[in-house]
């Protein structure tokens, strides 16, 4: 069993070490995530006490999983999602998303969710599209190379399979 709840300060310094490398850390966090980093530049990075923040727990307490929301261009913009990296394909990038999904969408009073995932990212796109996400031109003029812009009705995606 799972569960998404907001995420503690004591999980910051375990959720730093899934990202060993500037490699994964510019997947998970954008071009502009510092690495290497340090707790403080990893707050930064993060906008820690600024976005809300949640993590998907097992019922021991151990940290599964780590994202975020927040409005964007009026929707629920998901960001810097992670699954810990010992339970990758698993099925729990889909809870973890599910729930932001109906977390975000319920706070920020939106029913659309959106998000950006690196193009070649295979295993994220996959998961996304199965939860209803479906690629879509960015709305406005910004643009993160090597990335594809993704939206889905936030009831669709907290009902998925």
């Amino acid at each position: 069993m799972t569960t998404l709840a907001p995420t503690t300060e004591e999980q910051l310094p375990e959720l730093m070490t899934w990202f060993p490398d500037a490699v994964s850390c510019a997947v998970w966090g954008g071009p502009e995530h510092r690495f290497p980093f340090t707790e403080a530049t990893f707050r930064e990075d993060i906008h820690w006490g600024e976005l809300p923040s949640y993590s998907l727990i097992d019922d021991g307490g151990a940290l599964l999983g780590f994202g975020q929301y927040y409005a964007r261009v009026g929707l629920c913009h998901l960001a810097r999602l992670a699954i810990t990296p010992n339970r990758r394909g698993a099925g729990l990038g889909a809870r973890l998303v599910q729930g932001l999904c109906r977390v975000g969408c319920d706070d920020l009073s939106v029913d659309v969710c959106s998000l950006f995932v690196m193009a070649d990212n295979t295993p994220a796109v996959r998961l996304y599209e199965k939860l209803g996400f479906v690629t879509m031109p960015y709305p406005g003029d910004f643009s993160l190379p090597g990335t594809v812009y993704m939206v889905a009705p936030g009831e669709i995606v907290a009902e998925a399979p």
